[in-house]
């Protein structure tokens, strides 16, 4: 009976969320454009190339080149090599997002959507941001199933609905076929084999290192948690190791293969150069905004996350606190990370995408340390929570190009309160309905 309990709630979160996911897109074929696609070239590459391989079984994009060059200053997701036009990111999302693409390009729905508002190719966009919700609601899924591995059914789906709607995992990776989308969602299925160990006995948690792995291949600053957690594995169950370390081999031998025949080296992942040429020591100012800048901290978008500095401390058994501790290192290590680029704050966009990766980590220790919480504590705890799914929702809109292009040149200051990007969605929200009741 707790099993079909479990599972029924599941059915219910993942029908809510995708449902709530998808109604930009609803809203937008269904009645007038209002929510539009994420439009950042970090998204171009995994969008497009579906079309290239249900098209022509074809890993290139030769055919988007001209697309790219009348619609992007900088078409930095393509790259040449060889003579080929090929995707500078990792083309994970983009396989991933195959089964969505394949009703829409077999109807012509692709080439002519109706709509004079939505030519070819840009009707891939609309496509992916369905594929990119899916994914999000799948990833959703996926941390109640975490979340009930470690604490009761109520308290499970209390905080999925947390992590679904008051994180950048509803603004970012909803939206778009961005890396970090794909990943959570990977990370998620790989956290949930290591936490099955608890129950089932170490054999149980290998296969939990091919979605690592396969996460590492998605995006590759997950290289982090992957070794953070094969370093957990040999502390709590060494008996696994080498199956562990097995299960990882096939995502990166399939990596390593196409990027010997598409990036010219198996060890060549298409944007190393420009990590080489952004990337420093860990920066103070850079950790600190990406918790507290006004346009780009996670405790701004999700002050709620502040309980989790409280996570493993609170855990009831050594063994539970050892899990905390890791996915404390997890998140810290993330942070740490992103603090060497020079872009931390991710550049065009909304909120705290960069973070979005790490956001798992940060949920889950909310786990030990929401459950202490009463009284006042458990009322704040909550007002956040409805004070961040306000704010990840401006980010459905247009996903901050109108904060942009507000500024002059486009030069943008995410430490700037007084414009800062939150406050410029609220007023531009207000100013809506102000002329809505006008009429």
């Amino acid at each position: 009976m707790k099993t079909l309990t479990t599972r029924r709630t599941a059915l219910a979160l993942f029908l809510v969320v995708f449902g709530v996911y998808q109604f930009p897109l609803i809203y937008d074929l269904g009645y007038k454009p209002f929510f539009t696609w994420a439009p950042g070239i970090d998204i171009a590459s995994n969008t497009l190339l579906p079309l290239a391989l249900l098209q022509k079984g074809d890993w290139t994009l030769n055919q988007f080149q001209d697309f790219a060059k009348q619609n992007y200053r900088d078409a930095y997701f393509l790259a040449e090599v060889k003579g080929r036009t090929v995707s500078r990111y990792p083309v994970a999302a983009a396989v991933l997002a195959l089964p969505a693409y394949g009703v829409p390009l077999a109807t012509g729905w692709i080439a002519d959507s109706g709509y004079p508002w939505l030519p070819y190719p840009w009707t891939a966009f609309m496509v992916a941001k369905f594929a990119a919700a899916a994914m999000a609601a799948l990833a959703a899924l996926m941390f109640f199933f975490c979340a009930r591995e470690l604490t009761d059914l109520r308290a499970s789906a209390a905080l999925d609905l947390v992590f679904a709607f008051g994180t950048s995992v509803w603004s970012t990776a909803s939206q778009g076929l961005w890396q970090q989308t794909p990943s959570i969602l990977l990370q998620l299925i790989g956290i949930w084999f290591v936490l099955r160990g608890r129950r089932l006995g170490a054999m149980a948690v290998a296969p939990g290192a091919f979605f690592f792995s396969a996460a590492t291949v998605t995006r590759q600053n997950n290289a982090l948690p992957a070794l953070l957690f094969t370093l957990y594995i040999l502390i709590e169950y060494r008996a696994a190791l080498w199956r562990w370390i097995a299960w990882a081999i096939p995502p990166a031998l399939l990596a390593m293969g196409y990027n010997a025949v598409y990036n010219g080296s198996p060890l060549v992942f298409g944007y190393q150069e420009g990590l080489q040429q952004t990337m420093g020591l860990p920066r103070l100012d850079s950790m600190v905004g990406l918790l507290l800048s006004p346009s780009r901290g996670l405790l701004v978008y999700s002050p709620f996350f502040v309980v989790a500095l409280l996570g493993w401390r609170n855990a009831s058994n050594v063994r539970d606190r050892r899990f905390y501790l890791f996915a404390a290192l997890t998140f810290a290590s993330s942070i740490l990370f992103l603090s060497m680029f020079q872009a931390w704050d991710g550049g065009w966009g909304y909120g705290t995408r960069l973070l979005t990766d790490g956001l798992p980590y940060a949920m889950l220790l909310l786990i030990p340390a929401a459950s202490r919480l009463q009284g006042l504590g458990r009322a704040t705890f909550w007002g956040m929570v409805g004070y961040a799914v306000v704010l990840q929702s401006f980010g459905l809109w247009d996903y901050g190009v109108r904060w942009h292009w507000h500024w002059e040149n486009s030069a943008f200051d995410v430490w700037d309160l007084g414009r800062n990007e939150p406050l410029f969605y609220l007023k531009e929200y207000v100013a809506m309905a102000q002329r809505f009741l006008a009429r």
